[in-house]
């Protein structure tokens, strides 16, 4: 934003203001996409490879934030370890305890396990690609964790 899109989806901003918390995989490309987010409930973000130098400034490559008794991730995935996307986010985490690894770089949803981490890639809102349109993801954390993907319309 504002590169593909003028304003991010209306569905999106309502689903967020009914969350305790945004997590962020980068990408936000303006300051302005941030301090929005950030102006609904508490986000936590991390820079990407498109983030202009003030958002990259403002964020951390990677972070790890604790929601209840969960410990999450995030990172881009555009640098580190690995061939793909998955192996770089994956990698990054590998030497911590995380439950949830929440990954972007590829705009492609992911929703799946690996060796007991739940690696969580929302898509893109905006800038779809993999031929599932524009999404985003969510997460419910409790005794369990829940997690979908969830289509733009």
């Amino acid at each position: 934003m504002p590169v593909l899109a003028r304003k991010l989806p209306d569905q999106l901003l309502e689903e967020a203001q009914a969350c305790s918390a945004i997590l962020h995989a980068g990408d936000l490309v303006s300051s302005g996409v941030l301090d929005q987010l950030s102006g609904l409930v508490p986000t936590y973000a991390v820079h990407g490879n498109q983030d202009s130098p003030t958002v990259r400034a403002r964020l951390p490559s990677h972070l790890t934030v604790t929601l209840g008794k969960w410990t999450i991730g995030i990172v881009h995935g555009h640098e580190g370890r690995g061939m793909y996307t998955e192996d770089r986010a994956f990698n990054v985490f590998a030497s911590q305890r995380v439950d949830v690894t929440v990954f972007g770089h590829s705009h492609q949803p992911m929703n799946m396990r690996r060796d007991g981490i739940l690696m969580f890639n929302p898509g893109s809102a905006v800038a779809g690609r993999g031929g599932q349109g524009n999404t985003y993801g969510l997460l419910e954390l409790g005794e369990s964790v829940g997690s979908k993907i969830v289509r733009v319309t």
